[in-house]
């Protein structure tokens, strides 16, 4: 089993997480277990509730692969996508455009939704990258990887200006 999942692609065969493996990534090494005959035990594989991610593109919407049972996917109730990651950057006097150049430049694979495909250091060092850039976050700091545990590698020995990086921070129970 062991070396099934290294040859499929998991980094540990003990544990999944955002510094080893993406989600895409995550879902790749699942699907290619399952074509090599392994049967998941848990609820549901990756592309059950990701069925967007690139290596899910070819899987049946609503097939679990584990122990929930299938769904029909049309009776979900589907919450709203998140904005693109490019609308929470902004500079004065920087277009759109202008925001995802900056982000290609600083190490951003995707300037839609970066999670998915990009391990949690890389995100983390681009994060910091579009702030050397004088670019707003707008989100408050907290939101920041480097801001958030795992200790991320990028992080390390580096200063975030809370009250100049990001949008301010909001009183508990405000939206």
């Amino acid at each position: 089993m062991r070396s099934a999942m290294l040859g499929c692609g998991f980094v540990h065969a003990g544990y999944v997480d955002g510094t080893t493996m993406t989600s895409d990534d995550h879902a790749r090494a699942q699907l290619c277990m399952i074509d090599n005959g392994f049967v998941y035990q848990d609820r549901r594989i990756v592309c059950t509730d990701n069925p967007d991610l690139p290596a899910c593109a070819n899987v049946p919407r609503g097939k679990t692969f584990g122990t929930d049972p299938d769904f029909d996917p049309a009776l979900l109730k589907r919450r709203p996508p998140r904005p693109p990651a490019y609308t929470y950057w902004s500079r004065p006097g920087t277009d759109t455009e202008g925001v995802k150049r900056a982000m290609a430049a600083c190490g951003y694979s995707t300037v839609i939704e970066p999670i998915d495909t990009m391990l949690l250091n890389d995100i983390a060092a681009a994060e910091l990258c579009m702030i050397d850039k004088q670019f707003i976050y707008a989100l408050p700091a907290n939101a920041l990887l480097c801001k958030n545990p795992p200790g991320l590698p990028a992080c390390r020995h580096r200063v975030i200006d809370a009250a100049r990086c990001c949008a301010p921070p909001k009183a508990a129970g405000q939206r």
